[in-house]
């Protein structure tokens, strides 16, 4: 088992075509790997207008906000689906038609993608304390602090500012414990085959 800490301040900004807004990836499986060949990514992106999300056939994504209030809008009739940062993450395929909007002000999310019968996902809070999480086959854990937090992690000891990330790689299928001075997110990445199996089983 690997850590490996991802310091917000080291992102480098990518502008949005439409100009709506920039994105900051975290990291991403292969690494060095482009939007069309990744296993995996996650990134973080500053959502200042309104308009569509861009299509990504073949991947499902996990969307989390950070700060803010963003209003997706699935169409099919259905009234639009608010999230903030105290709302769980929100599963969706990425091909489909998705248009967000910032309420009251810029919103900054978390995006994971995972690609398709390869690999699966998902987002979740962590509450400060003790957090022993199951062993599971699981390829990556990242932790994403949300403010200034110290966190322990086997022999380790990390101080993250807001929006860091310890990348947890390598994961051996035992129980880790995690000790958090604060809330942070926690995000799982698995083959889509283990989480079948463990299904199954």
């Amino acid at each position: 088992m690997t850590h490996q800490v991802l310091r917000a301040a080291d992102r480098t900004p990518r502008p949005w075509k439409n100009g709506g807004g920039v994105t900051r990836d975290i990291c991403a499986f292969p690494t060095g790997s482009a939007m069309d060949d990744f296993d995996w990514r996650l990134s973080m992106a500053d959502v200042r207008e309104a308009g569509p999300f861009s299509s990504f056939p073949g991947i499902d994504r996990v969307l989390m906000v950070l700060l803010g209030r963003l209003e997706l809008d699935f169409g099919a009739g259905d009234p639009p689906l608010a999230l903030t940062p105290e709302t769980a993450a929100h599963p969706f395929p990425g091909d489909i038609a998705v248009n967000g909007t910032p309420i009251r002000g810029p919103v900054t999310d978390l995006n994971l993608m995972v690609r398709r019968g390869l690999m699966t996902g998902a987002i979740r809070h962590l509450p400060a304390g003790v957090i022993d999480i199951p062993a599971t086959r699981l390829e990556t854990r990242l932790i994403v602090a949300t403010n200034d937090i110290e966190m322990r992690c086997g022999a380790g000891s990390y101080q993250l500012t807001r929006f860091d990330a310890l990348l947890v790689s390598a994961t051996d299928g035992r129980e880790e414990r995690f000790e958090l001075s604060g809330p942070a997110l926690l995000i799982e990445i698995m083959p889509a085959d283990a989480r079948s199996g463990a299904s199954a089983g």
